[in-house]
Order: C-alpha cells, then sequence, then structure tokens
C-alpha cells in the first residue's frame, strides 16, 4: 500500500515487529490502520473505542471463519461483534472468496448485521483446470510434472509465463512428516522448495514467505498453515498430495493459483485411505459440539463425492455447492469459451478445461455393467452386523470374508454375512464402500474411543434401512460410468506391430503447419518475450527486495509483449493498467521492461509502437486553414444519414461550378481581436492560383 502511494500502518503487539504497536501512535485521520488479527483488536478495545470517531469502515477478511457452519471456523471471530460494538456499529465489510448461503446468514447473525447488501461473484475461475489422479508413490507422481527426468542443471529458473516444470508451485499435504519428507525429494533432485507447516518458527515462516514472494523459491511443501494471506498472483500450479478437508477448503486453496488471470493447474492426488485420513484429522481438530463435528462430516462427504466422480464436469459439483448452475444454452457457441460450464440442451455439462471434460472422447460404460444391487446390499448387511460403531474398515473385512483381529473378537467370523461378497477383493469394497455411503444408504456420526480419540462411526442410515426391509426385487443401485477402481480388469491386448509408414507425418498436417507457420512464429516471440520481462522482473525484485508483481502484474507485462512499445512515454500512452510513474523504483523496472522489449525487437525484427510523429507544416501561415466546398468537416460522429446528405450537397456544388467556388482563399474579415499586421497583398487577392505561385 505504501508503494501505492497510501498512508498505512500495520499495529502488531508482538516484540521486535517494526511500526506502531497502539493506535494513538497514528495519524486519525489520514492513515488506512491495519490490525494484525481479531486476537490483537479484541485485546484492545477500550483503546479502540477512544479513537473510533476517526474510524469509518470495519473489514473483516477471510469472514468465513466468523461461522460455525464454515468450513475453517475459528471461535475468536464469532467474538468480532464485540469489536463492531465497540466502535459504535461502524459501518462493516465483511470479505470471503468461499461463502455458501447458509454460511452468509451466520456471518450476519454472529455480527448483529441489519440491512445487508449482499455482493455475491461468480464462484467459476475459468483460467483454472482442475486434474484429480490416483496417487501413488513421490516419484511416480511428481516426476512428470516438475520435469525430475532430465538431469538437474545447476540452476533452474523459474518460468511463470505459463504451466511449466519450473513454475511457482504450492503441494499441499496432511501432515508435518509427509511435508518434510516431500520436500526433501524435491530439493535432492534439484528444485528449489521448502516445506512450511506450524511447528516452525515464526521467523522461518517468514523468511519462506518472502523468498517464495520473491521467486526464490519454486515450491513450497505446505499444511493449511500455508494458506490464508498468500497473495502472489503469478502460481500456475497448486496440488493437493492427499484430499482437503472440504470443498471449501479445495476452493480456498485452489484459488491461490492463477490470480493474474493466466492459464493455471489445480491437481489433486489421491486415494481412499486419504480421504479416512483427512477424516480423522477433521474430527481429532474439532473442539466444539457433536452437531459441528457432524456438519464437518457432511461438508467432508461433499468433497469426496468431488472427488470420486468421474462422470461429470468437475465443475458442476463445485457449482452447485455455491448455490450456482452451469450456463444453459440452445445450441453450441461460436466461439469456444475455455473454463466456462457449459450445458448444450440435454447434453452433459461441459467446460473444456477439466480431465473430466478433456477425457469424454472414451466411450461411457455400458448399463449392464453399472449395476451394483447384489454388491450394495451385500455391503448394507455387513455394516448391519458391525453394530454401526466402527468405521468403514471392518465391515468391508467381513464382506470380503478377511480372517483380521477385530472380527474375531466380535466374534464376527461365524457371522451369516462373512464372506458373502468374497468374490470381490477387499480393496474393491473399501472403493465401493464410499458410492454406497454418497447415496444416502449409509451415514457417518462423530464417535469417541475409551482413551478418548474420536472417529467417524457407520451406519446403515433410515433410507438404508427401508432398502433392507424391502421385499422388491427390482435392481436399485447403479454407477455409471463405472470407475476403474471397481471395474472389471480388462484383458491385455495382444502386441501390436506398427510398420514404418505408420509413424510418418501426413502430408495434409505438414502443410497446414506451413500454412499456419507466420502466425505461429509471431505468437511464439510474444511467448518468449513475455518470458523475458518476467525474468527481468525477476531479476528487478531480487535486486531492490520489492514485491514487483504488485506493481507491473503479468496482464501488463503480456500486454507489453503485444504492443512492443519502444519508450516509456509510448508504454505510458498504449499500455492499458500501467501504473503511474510515482516512485523511482517503478521507473527504474519500466525502463528495464522496455529496454528488454528494444533488445528483442531488434533481434528478431518484430514492429514496435513508436510515438506519434506530427510533420512541421512548412507551408505561410494564410495556405494552412483554405476553406474547400469538400472538405467540410462534420462534428462529432457523422451518422449515415448525415454523411449521405454531405455528399448530396458536395455533388450539387460539384455540378453548378459557377454558383459555388471550389475553393476560396480570400481572407476573412479582421476583426478586433485580429492583428492588423495578418492583412497584406497576398491575403487580399482573389486568385488562389496566382497566390500558389507567389
Amino acid at each position: 500500500m505504501r508503494l501505492g502511494d497510501l498512508a498505512a500502518d500495520f499495529l502488531d503487539a508482538r516484540p521486535g515487529v517494526a511500526g506502531p504497536h497502539t493506535a494513538a501512535e497514528t495519524d486519525s485521520f489520514h492513515t488506512l490502520r491495519i490490525w494484525r488479527g481479531p486476537e490483537f483488536a479484541l485485546a484492545h478495545l477500550a483503546e479502540i473505542a477512544g479513537v473510533r470517531q476517526a474510524l469509518c469502515v470495519l473489514a473483516i477478511d477471510e469472514a468465513h471463519c466468523i461461522s460455525a457452519w464454515g468450513h475453517d471456523f475459528r471461535p475468536v471471530y464469532q467474538q468480532l461483534g464485540r469489536l463492531r460494538e465497540a466502535l459504535g456499529k461502524v459501518p462493516t465489510m465483511c470479505l470471503t472468496a468461499t461463502c455458501t448461503k447458509e454460511v452468509r446468514h451466520d456471518i450476519q447473525r454472529s455480527l448483529g448485521l441489519s440491512d445487508c447488501v449482499h455482493i455475491v461473484g461468480p464462484m467459476n475461475r475459468p483460467n483454472l483446470k482442475y486434474v484429480v489422479r490416483p496417487r501413488r508413490t513421490f516419484e511416480e507422481d511428481l516426476t512428470e510434472i516438475f520435469g525430475l527426468l532430465s538431469p538437474p542443471c545447476s540452476e533452474r529458473v523459474i518460468d511463470n509465463s505459463q504451466i511449466e516444470p519450473t513454475s511457482s508451485t504450492i503441494v499441499y499435504v496432511q501432515t508435518k512428516a509427509r511435508c518434510e519428507e516431500l520436500a526433501a525429494l524435491l530439493i535432492r533432485a534439484g528444485v528449489a522448495a521448502a516445506s512450511y507447516h506450524a511447528g516452525l518458527p515464526m521467523q522461518d515462516r517468514r523468511d519462506i514467505h518472502r523468498a517464495f514472494l520473491m521467486d526464490e523459491l519454486q515450491v513450497v511443501v505446505a499444511t493449511v498453515a500455508f494458506g490464508m494471506g498468500i497473495d502472489k498472483a503469478s502460481i500456475r500450479r497448486v496440488i493437493h498430495y492427499g484430499a482437503a478437508h472440504s470443498l471449501e477448503s479445495y476452493v480456498q486453496q485452489c484459488g491461490r493459483a492463477g490470480r493474474d488471470g493466466e492459464d493455471a493447474e489445480c491437481i489433486t492426488f489421491f486415494r481412499q485411505q486419504d480421504l479416512q485420513e483427512a477424516k480423522t484429522l477433521l474430527l481429532q481438530g474439532c473442539k466444539a459440539n457433536d452437531e459441528h463435528s457432524r456438519h464437518l462430516l457432511l461438508l467432508h462427504s461433499k468433497l469426496a463425492a468431488f472427488l470420486a466422480d468421474s462422470s461429470q464436469c468437475r465443475r458442476v459439483r463445485l457449482l452447485q455447492h455455491f448455490g450456482e448452475e452451469p450456463e444453459r444454452l440452445n445450441s453450441e457457441p461460436q466461439e469456444p469459451r475455455k473454463g466456462e460450464c457449459i450445458q448444450v440442451g440435454s447434453l452433459p455439462a461441459c467446460c473444456s478445461w477439466c480431465d473430466v471434460c478433456q477425457a469424454r472422447k472414451l466411450p461411457p460404460s455400458s448399463a449392464e455393467q453399472s449395476d451394483f444391487t447384489q454388491e450394495c446390499a451385500i455391503l448394507l448387511q455387513c455394516v448391519s452386523a458391525c453394530g454401526g460403531f466402527t468405521g468403514s474398515a471392518l465391515p468391508c473385512a467381513l464382506a470380503a470374508g478377511q480372517m483380521v483381529e477385530k472380527l474375531k473378537a466380535r466374534s464376527l467370523h461365524r457371522h451369516p454375512t462373512f464372506g458373502s461378497g468374497r468374490h470381490k477383493a477387499h480393496s474393491w469394497w473399501k472403493a465401493f464402500l464410499p458410492h454406497v455411503l454418497r447415496a444416502g444408504l449409509l451415514e457417518e456420526k462423530p464417535a469417541k474411543l475409551a482413551n478418548g480419540m474420536r472417529y467417524a462411526a457407520l451406519s446403515v442410515s433410515e433410507q438404508g434401512l427401508r432398502r433392507m426391509r424391502s421385499t422388491d426385487q427390482a435392481a436399485f443401485f447403479h454407477i455409471s460410468p463405472v470407475p476403474s477402481d471397481l471395474a472389471a480388469p480388462a484383458p491385455k491386448p495382444a502386441p501390436v506391430m506398427l510398420r514404418s509408414s505408420a509413424v510418418l507425418p501426413e502430408v495434409g498436417s505438414a502443410v497446414q503447419c506451413s500454412e499456419n507457420g507466420g502466425a505461429d512464429s509471431l505468437d511464439a516471440k510474444k511467448q518468449e518475450l513475455y518470458r523475458r520481462l518476467s525474468h527481468v522482473r525477476q531479476q528487478w525484485m531480487r535486486r531492490l527486495n520489492i514485491m514487483g508483481e504488485s506493481l507491473v502484474s503479468n496482464p501488463v507485462l503480456r500486454m507489453l509483449a503485444e504492443i512492443r512499445p519502444s519508450s516509456v512515454n509510448v508504454a505510458q500512452q498504449r499500455v492499458p493498467g500501467l501504473p503511474q510513474l510515482r516512485s523511482e523504483p517503478l521507473v527504474s523496472l519500466l525502463e528495464a521492461l522496455i529496454s528488454e522489449v528494444n533488445v528483442m525487437c531488434r533481434e528478431n525484427f518484430l514492429p514496435q509502437q513508436t510515438e506519434l510523429r506530427v510533420e512541421p507544416d512548412e507551408r505561410p501561415p494564410k495556405f494552412r486553414r483554405l476553406p474547400t466546398t469538400f472538405g467540410t468537416a462534420l462534428p462529432g460522429n457523422p451518422s449515415a444519414d448525415t454523411l449521405a446528405s454531405a455528399f448530396s450537397q458536395a455533388l450539387d456544388a460539384a455540378s453548378n461550378p459557377q454558383d459555388t467556388p471550389t475553393c476560396d482563399a480570400s481572407p476573412r474579415e479582421a476583426t478586433s481581436a485580429e492583428s492588423p499586421g495578418e492583412s497584406g497583398p497576398q491575403a487580399e487577392s482573389d486568385d488562389w492560383l496566382s497566390l500558389l505561385d507567389t
């Protein structure tokens, strides 16, 4: 804010932090006052109340933390109503990027707000690509993403001009141990990476945060501690290595990517045990009542449904969770709209920018393969036999007929359901159970073990009990398309020998490449210039220790590469969004960027935008304003009728030259404001040809 010429102070009571620690130390009426968090503000209510006349608005960021129904509820945020009372109910603004309708109303109730204006923007970020992949090992999953196959070079230059192996990335994991293990793996492979979690000293966390913002670190492997407050516009990739806690958490963390409007990708690696692990961590960290725990389990089940559903566009569930729907059209749009979830007629909604939509060329599974009624009935009986006081592992072992100690301890190995699903593997039942849970036939409730550890107890829901008591033998449980972990293994294809001609390029494609070579070459040069400008800004940031992205954003760099101004003055005139030259650091950055533009254009013979040059008029003053019949100026933006009328008058004048002179160079009658020195023998002549001769 100070770089943008805004007077601002950061109030923080922590020792060693520079700046005023009390409201009285700041200029009451001319300073934007920022408190570190609700803890600081609530501890200084009396002091804040003394300067409330100087405050015009109370702005609360990450306001979803206020609501007990939000994904990141923090009890201290619920006390911010006391701060509002101390400020005399000053106008209040609550901001959040992940807020359902239920959470909005709870925030309003908690703060005692009335006559609220709800401004709700669209949830969808078209530039984000959503991808879900099965999790295997670190090496298998991350080698291609970070380009670890190639031998490590002396320096990997961070490139955020597009999605690249060297682009800035946040990797979210569930535990501190996995955080440090994955960071160590990347460091050994030559990637500039660091681990970030709540167990690190505060100064270490600040240093990692700063290094990431300054492009000194490419990858931060973090727990959820590295989330709120990250405002690096050029993050090209967010990876969840394991499941998040809820859809809101997922959207919140994915929202760190692509804030500059450029393409970015959000990749989730998960397997079923990750969901159970996340569920356990969720319940262990919950200190509220059972109702709140049950609500968190509901939020987690929606995330599990999102990750496991490969039958529809990823954006459909995200939109519906936040109260939106795909856009409906009667026909295909004329221009492709990548990243926008559109449903044309009765066809499935499609965004063309997620893994499901891009894989839609594959044929769907047949209806016969999607009937799992028998397996669903077996699983319901096994869950019922376990009594509703176990997790999901025991019913799966009971169905598969696995002789485990917990089954023997409960004498369940003698139960009639033991081994009733032996035709499927134990891993298959573990993958199948979440589908039955999402269908509402099973339910989870928070429970406690004797040692006080909390877990999610699995039982048959009311809907499931009705299905078990029903005598209807019709099929009732279908899954379409069948996920890969539930489908029967496909037979191995026979090896095919390819002839040499099969790998030769087609003639038509070669011709097409040559025809488009010129345009593709220019686009490639623009992209290369954009990459070089990003590198110049990166070096400038490191040299002056200033966040350059907040001054010259990536969209501005993209416009510089497109327009290619020859000077700073031309850039100020032609490039939209370029900041005003108010500080010396900004001037030096712009000069360095324009210098790089000029170098690139000279090397590649690229055209540039130059300043408009107005040629000086060397004619005598009397001959610069010769009025002509055909050169009559029309004010404003003339309409078609006005132009037609003017053209008709010009034709009439041309057909009657004796009535209307083609050009009249006779001088105007002198007025009192004109200098008498302007009159002369040339100006008094009626023959304009003789004047030109002179």
